[in-house]
């Protein structure tokens, strides 16, 4: 203790008549309360101390959990941002198939015959590739499209109901 006070006298926070008044304080307080007193009492900072460090802990597991959850949704909406760059089936040629959206407009994309048997059968859904409102669309695989529409729900604009 007596070297904390020494620090505390030489920062000038505490007078010299304090430092004097404290260390009497404390040999009273020692000679009232006896060894077993003394070692209570640092029992209990030790246990008070071991609460703390356990919270801690507690806290720093959970910020390590929260961080490691939000860098695996980073790299989801990263992975499925490429699925939508890279895995999307051009449309373009063929007979029109339409389809209604949300807004209830009924928008067209051009498919062959194989497209429209899979679309029809639920292996392929209609997806947006472009960003907010945008009327460019293409086929993705149903299995795709469900991990697209966790991520961007608005991308995924028609898939068969089964």
């Amino acid at each position: 203790m007596s070297n904390l006070r020494d620090q505390l006298k030489k920062a000038k926070i505490l007078s010299d008549k304090d430092a004097r008044r404290l260390a009497h304080e404390e040999r009273v307080h020692k000679k009232e309360i006896g060894r077993e007193g003394i070692e209570a009492e640092r029992a209990a900072r030790e246990r008070e101390l071991e609460t703390l460090r356990e919270t801690e802990r507690v806290r720093h597991a959970e910020r390590e959990a929260a961080l490691t959850a939000q860098r695996a949704a980073e790299a989801e909406r990263a992975a499925c941002l490429a699925i939508l760059e890279t895995e999307v089936k051009g449309v373009g040629r063929g007979a029109p198939w339409y389809f209604e959206l949300e807004d209830g407009r009924i928008p067209f994309v051009r498919i062959d015959e194989l497209d429209r048997h899979q679309l029809a059968g639920g292996q392929l859904c209609i997806v947006r590739r472009g960003e907010g409102d945008a009327h460019v669309y293409g086929l993705l695989a149903t299995p795709l499209a469900k991990r697209i529409a966790q991520q961007f729900p608005r991308r995924v604009v028609w898939a068969a109901r089964a």
